[in-house]
């Protein structure tokens, strides 16, 4: 299967869109690695054609230079995009606000519609480089393959929405930067080697199936603006694998868990997760809620109410 070259839209003056805007909560610092994934509202698409595509990538380099970011990994769906995002002095408050409010603005005056393009909040985990990288590059390059647009990881190299064929192959996006995923996969002075190195790991199946595969460190700090008692050696390893664990028992995708999602089946898996959490784990409910993505009054009001055990579905 082929598919064209992706082609840069040229996008006019960048909006000034941290004028007036009020200042959030601090979600990110120097030198964090950000796992980054937004979706349409109501699960709308967001790009409905190449140029929608093609407008908001360039919109990603311009920001990127402006805030003096990079971008080692990517992928462009339908209705939601993922970008794996370094932000060496903690501006990716800045850079998503730009990014998203000219978006929206294009896509809008485009397609002829008013209101919200994107669902709640945009998510940003914190991804621990040493443990999540490799597996959340491979996450976010493999989401064609996932969702079969694709029907291999031949065509996968050749497919231009993610940065995979980039990393491979070269050429386009001049933006991404591919210098980080090289000295992950680097292998003592192997410099031809570390390209096959990464083909391998992200052809590799993860244990216990894809819906085992990590999501970066899904640790938000959106809401962190107190400092937390550490929590003991292990802790945040233990409330890993019990999200995964609850989140794939109920077929419920991990980034509806930490995404802010109020459907039922969803509400109920992070009531399970804090319970179970809480009970096997000497961590307090404010960082059980930061670890969730969300406020530890609502952490607290799950832990009271609503019944424990599998959802219905």
């Amino acid at each position: 299967m082929a598919f064209p070259l992706t082609v840069f839209i040229p996008l006019g003056p960048l909006i000034d869109c941290t004028q007036g805007m009020p200042r959030g909560p601090r979600i990110d610092y120097p030198g964090a690695i950000h796992h980054v994934y937004a979706r349409g509202i109501e699960r709308r698409d967001i790009f409905f054609d190449d140029q929608d595509r093609d407008s908001f990538l360039g919109r990603v380099g311009a920001n990127l230079s402006r805030w003096r970011m990079c971008c080692s990994a990517w992928a462009l769906m339908p209705n939601h995009f993922h970008l794996l995002l370094h932000s060496d002095e903690g501006r990716l408050i800045s850079f998503m606000q730009c990014l998203l409010t000219g978006y929206s603005k294009y896509f809008n005056e485009r397609h002829g519609r008013v209101g919200h393009l994107f669902q709640n909040r945009y998510m940003s985990p914190v991804v621990d480089k040493a443990k999540y990288f490799r597996d959340v590059v491979r996450y976010i390059h493999r989401n064609p393959l996932r969702s079969e647009f694709v029907r291999s990881t031949v065509e996968l190299e050749e497919y231009p929405w993610t940065g995979h064929r980039k990393i491979l192959h070269g050429g386009p996006p001049g933006w991404q930067d591919t210098s980080f995923i090289r000295t992950e996969f680097l292998g003592g002075d192997d410099e031809a080697g570390w390209r096959t190195r990464y083909r391998d790991h992200l052809e590799k199946t993860p244990s216990g199936g894809p819906e085992n595969e990590v999501e970066g460190s899904v640790r938000n700090l959106s809401d962190l603006d107190v400092d937390l008692p550490a929590a003991s050696p292990g802790s945040y390893e233990i409330f890993t694998r019990t999200l995964h664990r609850l989140a794939a028992s109920n077929g419920i995708p991990v980034e509806e868990v930490v995404g802010g999602s109020r459907k039922y089946q969803v509400v109920q898996v992070r009531r399970d997760v804090l319970r179970a959490c809480k009970s096997e784990l000497s961590v307090p409910v404010v960082q059980l809620a930061q670890w969730l993505g969300m406020k530890e009054n609502a952490a607290a009001y799950l832990l009271k109410t609503g019944k424990p055990g599998r959802c219905e579905r």
